[in-house]
């Protein structure tokens, strides 16, 4: 996938995420897969990457530090292919759940909240990012979504 960070980049990305990403509760999302084979620990951590690239190429000048918590987007921490009482509201709700974990685990401020929250908009159409960095958040997910689930399953299929 484009979007590709320099080495100082990726090395400012990775010191960010240091206490996120590692932190053993976000280590379970490597149990769960998210689109195609991606785990949702991979994915959230495209969506971070793409957020990152996007805020530089862009030059949106958002907050970096906050930007990062994209990370924190998808931390439902369940499977939702074989979880039959949110399966199917899962798109719609899996946001808000996150959101809780997130604001359990990690210290959180109100726009990183909104950050994790909105990034399924204009699916919840209530769910309005309220920042750039949420709407770079928003638009990594659908592009990171996007690549997952038609791309890279058509790239595998051709293999």
């Amino acid at each position: 996938m484009l979007c590709k960070l320099t080495p100082e980049e990726e090395v400012r990305m990775h010191i960010l995420l240091k206490g996120i990403a590692d932190d053993p509760n976000a280590l379970e999302m490597q149990k769960f897969i998210q689109h195609g084979s991606v785990t949702t620990y991979e994915h959230c951590l495209r969506v971070t990457r793409i957020a990152f690239w996007l805020n530089i190429h862009l030059h949106a000048r958002a907050d970096e530090a906050s930007l990062i918590k994209a990370f924190l987007h998808d931390f439902y921490l369940y499977d939702w292919h074989n979880c039959s009482n949110i399966t199917h509201w899962h798109g719609f709700k899996h946001a808000r759940i996150a959101r809780y974990n997130a604001e359990t685990v990690f210290k959180l401020t109100d726009k990183e909240k909104d950050i994790i929250q909105s990034h399924m908009w204009p699916l919840n159409p209530t769910d309005i990012p309220h920042s750039r960095e949420a709407a770079l958040v928003c638009m990594a997910d659908k592009m990171s979504s996007s690549y997952e689930t038609v791309l890279e399953r058509k790239a595998k299929r051709k293999k």
